[in-house]
């Protein structure tokens, strides 16, 4: 079948403007990948910032027992301590229980003969099932580590100790990940990204195809002044366009709504998290993408186009969709590296690639691999859906089977 690049360009247009005139594809393809996630994100933002607030409002009920005249400053902390209410229990373990109290603080003797006088011992007795219990836990540990160590430096410097030596025994640590890598694995980008690379070549793929046939429009395209590769092939430039459009917009769509709603959250005191993709990332992630777009979208039109309306395409395709998602759930496993063997493996390969992009790691001889097994995958989906077309039966919307039947009956010859 000869291809025309004119009249694809003819048609292709024509499909898009046909696909912006739906309200099930730009909804999908469109205000799908812009809006939920921002929304979805800045919900679950407020939600946790309403109840945070809400739980740093209540006040830890704690008792205190056998704390030592000589730390009557401690004392003194815990009742200026504006989140904490001291009280008196007979039964402290029994109302930890019960919940009328949130913690009980004991102060025993040393284990051993420390050789600093007035030193002690604290057991903390909280219910770590009770929210409201081990949150006074966190509380009294704060407040007991500020004083034991201003407790300590005090008997350091009585015992002639500088304040210099008593410091001299530190941890001090060195963080290797920049703070783009930190956010790049906070966010998982790479796992949204191809999650609506695949939703947006879902809705497309089924109604150039199934849509077609359920609008009794399939035989008239057939029959237009123009080979059926060319039509294909218009077809599916334009379902892989919005399937790269849809990743692309909830990329952006993402990457704004998490620097300015969740960006507080990201703060550890040594800087903020940055969200921003490196620059020079971006052709290995465009490459990567486009190729991606081409694959999902080419095995989607291939098991869809077997459907006779939309709601039965959306079965057919079902099973490609889930196959796509299935190496997000190894995604994260510990230690997984970006090898040789991953290259290998279509989509995660893809995946791998775009998370070290992200954060600036180029392993050129596999990112060549990868992007040259995707391409493969693209070729390979593409002369199946030529030879497809070729049978009259599949054209006409006479066959009535799914593709396993028909690569099974028809290309396979059993």
């Amino acid at each position: 079948m000869v291809l025309n690049w004119k009249d694809v360009r003819v048609l292709y247009l024509r499909e898009i403007r046909s696909a912006l005139r739906d309200r099930t594809i730009v909804t999908n393809s469109v205000l799908l990948p812009i809006f939920l996630y921002p929304v979805l994100i800045w919900l679950a933002y407020t939600g946790v910032t309403f109840i945070s607030g809400q739980n740093e409002e209540l006040k830890s009920r704690i008792m205190l027992k056998d704390l030592p005249a000589a730390h009557a400053p401690l004392r003194k902390q815990f009742e200026t301590d504006k989140s904490v209410v001291l009280n008196t229990s007979p039964n402290p373990a029994e109302d930890i229980h019960t919940g009328t109290l949130d913690a009980f603080v004991e102060f025993l003797p040393p284990a051993s003969a420390s050789g600093v006088a007035d030193n002690f011992a604290v057991r903390v007795t909280f219910d770590e099932s009770r929210d409201q219990s081990d949150r006074a836990k966190t509380r009294i540990d704060q407040i007991i580590s500020k004083y034991r160590d201003d407790f300590l430096q005090q008997r350091a410097v009585s015992l002639g100790i500088s304040r210099e030596q008593y410091q001299n025994f530190k941890v001090d640590d060195k963080n290797l990940s920049s703070n783009r890598q930190v956010s790049a694995f906070m966010i998982i980008l790479p796992i949204f990204f191809i999650v609506m690379l695949a939703v947006g070549a879902m809705h497309p793929a089924i109604d150039s195809t199934a849509g077609e046939r359920e609008n009794s429009t399939w035989e008239t395209m057939m029959a237009a002044a123009t080979s059926r590769t060319s039509i294909l092939v218009a077809k599916y430039f334009y379902v892989a366009t919005m399937s790269f459009i849809a990743a692309f917009l909830n990329l952006f769509a993402m990457m704004a709504s998490m620097g300015t709603v969740l960006a507080p959250m990201f703060q550890s005191g040594r800087g903020t998290s940055s969200l921003r993709i490196p620059i020079e990332s971006a052709p290995v992630i465009l490459a990567g993408a486009a190729l991606l777009a081409l694959f999902v979208s080419a095995g989607m039109m291939i098991f869809a186009s077997f459907a006779r309306n939309y709601k039965e395409g959306q079965s057919m395709v079902g099973p490609f969709y889930i196959a796509l998602i299935m190496p997000i759930m190894f995604f994260q496993t510990p230690g997984l590296a970006f090898t040789t063997r991953m290259a290998l493996v279509p989509v995660a390969n893809v995946m791998m690639m775009i998370r070290e992009a992200m954060q600036g790691i180029y392993h050129w001889p596999l990112i060549g691999l990868t992007l040259a097994v995707e391409f493969g995958c693209v070729i390979i989906a593409l002369r199946i859906a030529i030879l497809i077309i070729q049978h009259e039966d599949f054209v006409m919307g006479s066959y009535n089977g799914s593709f396993g039947k028909f690569a099974k009956e028809r290309l396979l010859g059993k």
